[in-house]
């Protein structure tokens, strides 16, 4: 007996760089569960400055597949980085529910994608599938770091894949025009959010070339800068260390005056807690600068990818 197929409409972005190894396999999973599952779907694949046969892959894989698929590629004029590119994916989507793979790890079960999808008809507006192990160290510093200073209910963790019903991505769209990253403003957005856990088998780790590295550094920094008081708290503790050693200073200018020692014995001492005390000043100016850096950005910035073409790669 065949299973009904659920009437909603769901767009899913697969984000692409440099994933020739892995994308046949990924692309045969999600579109099968998806083909099965839904009568009406998109999926809109980002090339985002791919510089290997990963569009070959995928363009191979639908070839062969012989499948009914509506599948539009996106090309990015260079690599732009996650972020960007996911949200040229999200503006073209025209899905009830969005379906936003950030990568083409698959370490699950193609059957989680649809039980992510029954968990946001449940009320929840963005449901994410995060793995239980082999989380990169860098990942949970980044995100207790995050947690540590959002104040917010949702708390954010490493996920594979999310779902975002068309409800939340108006809200996000209304917030700002700019969009610098999807996961925060989703928590920040008032709406339910929810995760759906699962056993993960290890994967092998994928090389990143610089570009990619300094990216995601920067959006970590931009991230924790626009969406917690970290950086905030950080320079209230380099105030106070810097306070601190001005009353060191001044102990030892008193302490030297009053005794029997003489000043010029201090002299290095007081030199250094002074050198300190200028560095903690360029530090704080930097955290400032920063900032207002990051705020010109979200305020002024309208250009947030660039688009070379869209092409269909299916009929």
């Amino acid at each position: 007996m065949a299973v009904a197929r659920e009437k909603n409409f769901v767009s899913c972005i697969v984000y692409l760089h440099n994933d020739g190894n892995r994308v046949r396999d990924f692309m045969s999973k999600v579109c099968g569960i998806i083909q099965e599952n839904f009568e009406k779907y998109e999926i809109i694949c980002v090339n985002d400055g791919c510089v290997d046969d990963t569009l070959e892959q995928a363009r191979n894989f639908l070839r062969e597949d012989g499948g009914s698929h509506v599948v539009s590629l996106i090309n990015l004029s260079y690599y732009q980085g996650v972020e960007a590119a996911m949200n040229a994916g999200r503006d073209l989507a025209v899905g009830d529910f969005i379906f936003e793979f950030d990568s083409c790890t698959m370490d699950f079960e193609s059957s989680l994608i649809l039980d992510v999808y029954r968990k946001s008809l449940e009320g929840y507006d963005v449901v994410a599938a995060s793995p239980r192990h082999y989380i990169p160290l860098t990942s949970k510093l980044f995100y207790f770091v995050y947690n540590l200073g959002s104040h917010k209910q949702n708390r954010l963790r490493q996920d594979r894949f999310r779902i975002v019903s068309r409800r939340a991505v108006n809200r996000v769209n209304q917030l700002n025009v700019y969009i610098p990253y999807r996961k925060a403003l989703y928590a920040s957005c008032g709406l339910r959010m929810e995760t759906v856990f699962y056993e993960n088998a290890r994967v092998a780790p994928r090389e990143r070339r610089r570009e990619e590295r300094g990216s995601r550094s920067v959006l970590a920094m931009d991230t924790l800068i626009i969406f917690t008081d970290v950086l905030e708290k950080l320079s209230m503790l380099l105030s106070v260390l810097f306070f601190g050693a001005l009353l060191v200073v001044f102990g030892d200018i008193v302490y030297s005056a009053l005794g029997a020692i003489r000043p010029v014995e201090g002299w290095l001492s007081i030199m250094a807690l002074m050198s300190l005390g200028f560095f903690m000043l360029f530090v704080l100016l930097t955290l400032i600068f920063k900032y207002l850096s990051v705020i010109l950005n979200v305020s002024f910035k309208r250009q947030r990818y660039v688009i070379e073409g869209v092409e269909k790669l299916t009929k």
